[in-house]
């Protein structure tokens, strides 16, 4: 977050892409992992979508679609993980 504040600045991030990762850090491979199972894993997708600098910001969420419900259980945890009280996601 203080690389996000300090390259970009939060003033001008507008929107999230949110993805766990198949890769390790710093691997630079754009590789999509279910919410949860990759690198960042649950504890750092729940810190990202509760971090209150990303609050009222939309979220899109890219992950892999090896199933006809894919979408609706990835968005279900990022939901939960985010804390239903804080506002409503949708998926497109």
């Amino acid at each position: 977050m203080d690389e996000i504040g300090s390259t970009i600045g939060f003033d001008r991030l507008k929107l999230i892409h949110l993805n766990d990762a198949r890769g390790k850090l710093g691997s630079h491979a754009d590789r999509h992992e279910h919410i949860g199972k990759g690198g960042i894993g649950r504890s750092g997708i729940r810190g990202i979508v509760r971090h209150p600098r990303l609050r009222g910001l939309p979220f899109i969420l890219e992950t892999p679609k090896d199933s006809d419900d894919a979408d609706p259980r990835n968005l279900a945890l990022v939901r939960r993980l985010w804390g239903e009280s804080q506002g409503v996601m949708h998926a497109k």
